[in-house]
């Protein structure tokens, strides 16, 4: 597409989504993926699909992607996209990364997030049939693929797709890093980082690093009070497994009542639980940071040295220039000139 059909596409998405005569089949499709994903709760979906209608359908930040970002292909690729489905419509950024930079994007969705993409697709075809998108079941004749996947399928992708260019996302997540300068508002920013969308997703902080003399109780007093997320059956049912799991085995833990907090060199924690991290020096932070760095997505916290650092509460407001795994998407997609 060109870049002003492009920018009339994101202002009629904007609209389309807040138009009340189009609410009757949004809360239909709503309804739909409730019930093809026992994850998504019609609390996960709305907020998944507020935060997409707040960073993605912005005129002006598209005009401003746009002056950071000027070129366009000269000819337009076929480009296959494997979606994720952690999380409703996770994988519009791509998406419209790709028509952005002027290719035609070739879908292959999730069988965990099927609904609301489809409704995203519809309601680009009903702003005109002439949009380059397509859905497709087979990823035969593509020009180039962007997949998201686990690590095992993603080590699959990039042997299955090593003769084309592609962009291969395997499994991340966030951390947070704590210094003993931070307040209650920043707890509470945090438990956000933590707990919006049950922890699923690779912007949520699974481990908190915290200096070796530091009190975690007063971040303890503030996690504990966010107890909506045992409203969802499978969170309260992994919070549960775990807790017994903790007990059985004498694993030393916390149990703040709706999240479990373990003392743990590793990195990726299972949902209803919390990685608690203790670091004797920066050098020693750094180091863990930079060895890790392949399976972390961003760091929240106040220290700005960070490339993917992100402020406390920010780490599920990304931007259009907040590419997934630090790989500029737009600048694969237009390279393909």
């Amino acid at each position: 597409m060109k870049k002003e059909s492009f920018l009339q596409l994101i202002a009629f998405l904007s609209d389309y989504f807040t138009k009340s005569s189009n609410k009757e089949k949004i809360e239909l499709f709503i309804d739909r993926a409730k019930n093809e994903n026992p994850w998504f709760s019609e609390h996960l979906i709305r907020e998944a699909m507020e935060a997409v209608q707040l960073q993605f359908f912005d005129v002006t930040a598209w005009e401003a992607f746009f002056l950071q970002h000027p070129l366009q292909v000269y000819t337009r690729h076929q480009v296959g996209l494997i979606l994720a489905g952690n999380l409703p419509a996770v994988g519009i950024h791509d998406v419209l990364m790709t028509l952005a930079s002027g290719n035609e994007a070739c879908i292959k969705l999730s069988s965990q997030d099927k609904s609301i993409m489809l409704l995203y697709v519809q309601a680009m075809q009903e702003f005109s049939p002439d949009v380059p998108i397509r859905l497709i079941e087979r990823l035969q004749g593509m020009e180039a693929v962007i997949a998201t996947g686990s690590d095992f399928s993603g080590s699959y992708f990039a042997h299955y797709f090593a003769t084309i260019p592609h962009i291969i996302r395997k499994n991340r997540t966030s951390i947070a890093v704590l210094d003993g300068s931070e307040s209650k508002e920043d707890f509470h920013a945090l438990a956000s980082d933590v707990f919006s969308y049950y922890g699923l997703g690779c912007r949520n902080v699974s481990t908190i690093a915290i200096p070796e003399a530091y009190d975690p109780l007063p971040l303890f007093d503030v996690l504990t009070q966010y107890h909506w997320v045992l409203d969802h059956t499978k969170y309260s049912n992994n919070y549960q497994y775990h807790k017994t799991l903790f007990l059985l085995n004498q694993i030393p833990h916390f149990d703040l009542g709706n999240v479990l907090i373990q003392e743990s060199q590793d990195l990726v924690s299972p949902v209803g639980v919390v990685y608690l991290r203790r670091y004797a020096s920066k050098e020693e932070l750094l180091t863990w940071i930079q060895a890790s760095e392949g399976k972390i997505q961003c760091i929240v916290g106040a220290d700005s040295e960070q490339a993917n650092q992100v402020a406390f509460g920010k780490s599920q407001q990304p931007g259009l220039s907040d590419f997934a795994d630090g790989i500029d998407t737009y600048a694969f997609l237009t390279s393909l000139s």
